[in-house]
């Protein structure tokens, strides 16, 4: 079966506490791994197709790397390069330890590996020798060697720092809370936005198809409760929302056969744009994290002919 080689570039300081998720597409199975000191990592025996990778370090909010990747079917592993920038470590200086030498663990290997090949194709009733016998017992003995040596490289031996500890705690708790104090921000107004690009779209539309005032009241009203409760939870402003929206797509299709012509308001470009972003709306129905809540908007941005916030 494939397999998987990554080699993390740049910042070496950062590769001792570096973690790598694979997630397979297709069956969501989740695999975490460390790399090397010197930024490598095997990962064998995977099934071909896409994954998700992403390489997180502690000292950081956000991942350092995220990207869709393809294992092919190949003989050779898929060498997957991850650049690691010096600059984002800027604000959380890590201590440049010296790399540890894998060098001799790394021959050590290959030669117990080596050893194993002259007796490797063994056929059923054929007798094992003695000498093949203390062939593998050499050859088991070896690789526990090298990973004794790899624990004794790589795993750090020391004492507790509670008072470095403590700090780093409370630098961490600092950047969460402004994390999350921002990210409350930045969605509260992109609701503002989408409320009010909403309301001047749907006004736009009404005026097309000369829609009565009374007619008017109850779909604006949503959306003016929307504007007015940027607060509510992720969850609960997202199904208003695409309530909303369903009721404006049956108001369209209602106006328009009210019309003389309706193909001509239904092709009109901004009952097309209203149909767009409706739909996006409807069909995305209640999201459960701020995360997609905000994918929601990034789509209708993509359907947007003009800027949400001036408008044409």
């Amino acid at each position: 079966m494939p397999d998987f080689r990554f080699q993390l570039n740049g910042y070496k300081a950062a590769n001792r506490d570096a973690e790598i998720t694979l997630v397979e597409e297709i069956s969501g199975t989740q695999i975490k791994r460390k790399p090397f000191l010197d930024g490598s990592l095997n990962i064998k025996n995977l099934k071909a197709g896409f994954y998700q990778i992403k390489v997180k370090h502690p000292n950081l909010i956000h991942p350092i790397f995220t990207n869709r990747v393809r294992l092919f079917p190949q003989k050779n592993p898929t060498v997957i390069t991850v650049p690691v920038p010096e600059d984002i470590f800027s604000d959380t200086p890590i201590r440049d330890i010296p790399d540890a030498d894998l060098g001799p663990v790394q021959q050590s290997v290959n030669a117990a590996m080596d050893s194993l090949s002259p007796i490797g194709d063994k056929v059923a009733g054929e007798v094992v020798r003695s000498s093949d016998w203390n062939i593998l017992v050499g050859a088991v003995r070896d690789f526990g060697s090298a990973l004794q040596e790899i624990t004794n490289l790589v795993a750090v031996r020391g004492h507790d720092h509670p008072e470095i500890a403590e700090k780093i705690d409370q630098v961490q708790g600092n950047f969460i809370n402004f994390s999350e104090a921002y990210g409350k921000s930045l969605l509260q107004i992109q609701r503002e936005i989408e409320a009010l690009n909403m309301r001047r779209s749907i006004e736009g539309m009404y005026d097309r198809g000369q829609v009565p005032e009374p007619e008017r009241k109850d779909l604006l009203d949503r959306i003016d409760e929307l504007a007015n409760n940027l607060e509510l939870s992720t969850p609960v402003w997202t199904k208003k929302l695409a309530n909303a929206a369903g009721l404006l797509l049956s108001q369209v299709n209602t106006i328009a056969s009210n019309q003389d012509d309706p193909d001509i308001f239904i092709n009109d470009e901004q009952v097309q744009q209203v149909l767009a972003f409706a739909t996006q709306y409807h069909n995305s129905g209640s999201q459960s994290s701020p995360e997609s809540e905000l994918n929601i908007y990034r789509k209708t941005n993509s359907l947007a002919k003009s800027s949400k916030f001036f408008g044409k």
